[in-house]
């Protein structure tokens, strides 16, 4: 299973699980115990305790709720109630991991389960959208993508150059070009 990575913070790339968000067909990327496992494993959040059919569930709600904040946020609205709320409980079951020496430096310890590991990914998310870098927040420029993205640069459009960029470009040319045949061929 692939999942889209490099969208700025690990609760970025969480929003980017459920692809085709804005589509009448979607897929979610966290089908179960197994596979949100993996994702919490690719971002050295796997927890030591199981995860159960029910942490899948509570991750997902908590997942969109962050998304419709961040897109609030972006808008410059004030997010729905429900989303906050939704939001400050996973947070509640955050506290500071605890720190270890390694041969490569501090490493955090790995959450115990998996709704503190949703914990981690939300303090982080607050800690953006509060923060000085929720300014630099921005949607996609394809607007078949839901991905959110950090642009600390400023020039960056899309979540993904490889995917959305590509597809934005693509889609563009061929328009181009339907509109060169319907001018008879001419340009």
């Amino acid at each position: 299973m692939e999942f889209r990575t490099g969208l700025g913070s690990a609760w970025l790339d969480l929003l980017a699980t459920l692809i085709g968000r804005y589509q009448r067909e979607q897929t979610d990327l966290l089908a179960d115990p197994a596979a949100l496992r993996a994702w919490l494993a690719e971002h050295d959040l796997a927890p030591a305790g199981r995860i159960t059919a029910a942490d899948v569930d509570r991750v997902r709600e908590v997942r969109e709720a962050l998304h419709a904040v961040a897109v609030a946020t972006i808008a410059g609205r004030r997010p729905k109630s429900d989303d906050a709320r939704v939001v400050a409980a996973a947070l509640a079951l955050d506290r500071p991991p605890t720190l270890r020496a390694g041969a490569a430096g501090l490493r955090a310890e790995h959450p115990a389960s998996a709704r503190v590991a949703l914990a981690r990914l939300v303090r982080s998310a607050v800690d953006t959208l509060t923060g000085p870098d929720r300014g630099h927040l921005r949607t996609c420029g394809d607007d078949t993508c839901s991905g959110i993205f950090l642009d600390l640069g400023g020039r960056r459009r899309w979540c993904s150059a490889q995917r959305c960029g590509v597809r934005v470009r693509v889609r563009a040319h061929r328009a181009r070009a339907h509109a060169q045949d319907g001018d008879g061929g001419t340009a």
